[in-house]
């Protein structure tokens, strides 16, 4: 039986060994040559295709620098990466051509704008590919030849992304060290099937340096680790006829200088049965452009994070069944930040004012939707006076909230002015949790036009003396409240503010001494249940 075994083992190891020779193609052996100064595009370009052409397989990189322009992935192509391998992108421009994509949307063909399209790794309409391994794919994005500044010139608008996946089916990018990319780290457009896993990410070199953006459907992120100055996971929809939909992310580390999981702010067709759980949010270990602290009001600590969950819906897209538990921040401004509304007529991105304009007509703005918004478990450390908030344009309701078993420290340090402050609507401006100014009435939760809310065991609490109410409800619409702690203002000033709203139910509310609430616009026949005042 032992022997038996014995040439069982051997049998498979010679099967194992045949398969690897049969599809493994070594990018040495097509003149690739890893020393950090050769253009390596054609050759590692030719063991992709011939890979594909024998029915696919691996296509390995060994050990050392290789350095290219755009590669094309092929259907059922893995290209691998060995450890202490590094693909390194070109510093010339003239080595990533510009693509003609197929799949119209508002990324690839911008209105009244030029995209080239570039990237380091590119496929359109591909199937099966992947991109593994324990080595590092470098974007060279600290050249000079790639400091153009923010995307809003057509110059910065030519940098290449690092992967720009169109269009393609079943995609597995896994284990990599992804570093330093010319602009757009990973961009994944119209696309279906997307897993990624044990990512690395360090990105801090450049303007636009997402580390994930997302536009596709059934997408699995897990146990990535992120340090990006620009966005960390990033939900985006550039197609007004297809939802984003069927996407979870778990178990992932994200620290950034801006928003850390954010939906948007491209929304045209929207966001639909997202799942975000057991991540940890935190300050990017550099901050090297944005300086928040001396280039805007009230923050905190030197490096901050913008929002740990924004959820924005401003270009008329929906954003419907999303759960976001089990979640833990620090070094954020504002934790919670949920937009629905509509951008100005000429602000950036907005289709419908390009469609209108080359028609003569009048821009229709389309509001989008925003329901079924799930967020438990969730504790978090707060450093600006912006406010946690869930709000939408006027005339408009976000609809079916439950925040369950949240815990937010914010800095505190309101005025009574401050408090008496009211906060501008909407105006259609770019959403940011600075879009209403740096100060928000409230010291911890403002919800504003809403219907069919339930907060329960949240406990806000301020680290400084705030004249600020800790909750201001103002035109929401049946709202239950049971078991909110929070730390009483200071002045014996309430705890809610309650602007023209119905249908209020307090319970195991805890107030301290201070009165419970002051109504503005609300009968107090409107506000009931078992609370303390």
């Amino acid at each position: 039986m032992k022997k038996i075994c014995s040439i069982l083992i051997l049998s498979m190891v010679v099967l194992w060994q045949s398969c690897a020779n049969k599809t493994g193609f070594n990018v040495k052996n097509y003149g690739a040559v890893g020393d950090g100064a050769t253009i390596n595009t054609q050759a590692i370009q030719k063991a992709v295709d011939e890979c594909h052409s024998k029915g696919g397989g691996t296509v390995i990189i060994p050990e050392g620098v290789y350095i290219s322009g755009t590669l094309y992935m092929k259907d059922n192509v893995n290209l691998h990466l060995e450890e202490r391998a590094i693909l390194k992108g070109s510093a010339s421009f003239s080595d990533y051509p510009d693509n003609k994509v197929k799949y119209i949307n508002s990324f690839t063909h911008p209105p009244g704008k030029e995209f080239g399209c570039k990237a380091l790794i590119f496929a359109e309409g591909v199937r099966n590919v992947s991109v593994t391994g324990k080595g590092t794919i470098d974007g060279n994005g600290d050249n000079p030849a790639f400091q153009l500044g923010n995307d809003s010139s057509p110059e910065s608008r030519k940098r290449p992304c690092m992967l720009l996946f169109i269009d393609s089916k079943n995609i597995k990018v896994h284990g990599l060290h992804l570093r330093n990319s010319a602009y757009w780290l990973q961009n994944y457009l119209g696309c279906d099937t997307l897993h990624l896993k044990g990512l690395n990410i360090y990105n801090h070199t450049n303007f636009n340096q997402d580390a994930m953006d997302i536009d596709a459907n059934n997408v699995l992120v897990e146990d990535c680790n992120i340090d990006a100055d620009d966005d960390g996971i990033c939900l985006k929809s550039h197609d007004p006829n297809r939802i984003v939909e069927n996407v979870t992310v778990r178990n992932c580390t994200i620290a950034t200088n801006c928003n850390a999981v954010k939906f948007g702010t491209k929304s045209d067709g929207g966001f639909r049965n997202i799942n975000i759980s057991n991540c940890f949010i935190k300050k990017a270990s550099e901050d090297n452009m944005r300086k928040w602290q001396e280039n805007l009001k009230f923050i905190e600590l030197p490096t901050t994070v913008i929002s740990g969950i924004a959820l924005e819906s401003v270009d008329g897209g929906m954003v419907d069944n999303v759960t976001v538990s089990d979640i833990t921040m620090q070094d954020v401004q504002t934790p919670i930040f949920v937009i629905m509304g509509r951008r100005n007529a000429g602000q950036a991105g907005n289709q419908d004012f390009y469609n209108s304009e080359k028609n003569g007509l009048e821009p229709s703005l389309k509001v989008g939707r925003v329901s079924n918004l799930t967020l438990r478990n969730i504790t978090a450390i707060s450093h600006s006076k912006m406010t946690s908030s869930i709000s939408a344009v006027q005339g408009y309701y976000v609809e079916n909230v439950t925040l369950e078993n949240i815990k937010i420290s914010t800095m505190g340090d309101g005025t009574k002015a401050e408090a008496d402050a009211p906060l501008p609507e909407y105006a259609g401006s770019y959403p940011e949790n600075r879009m209403y100014g740096f100060v928000y009435p409230s010291s911890g939760l403002f919800l504003r036009h809403i219907k069919n809310v339930t907060l329960k065991n949240i406990d806000l609490s301020v680290r400084k003396e705030d004249f600020r109410p800790s909750v201001i409800l103002d035109d929401v619409h049946k709202i239950s409240i049971d078991n909110l702690m929070a730390a009483p203002p200071a002045g014996n000033q309430p705890i809610f503010k309650i602007i023209n709203s119905t249908a209020i139910d307090l319970s195991n509310t805890k107030t301290g001494t201070n009165p419970l609430a002051v109504l503005a616009g609300t009968d107090k026949k409107e506000v009931t249940g078992n609370h303390d005042r």
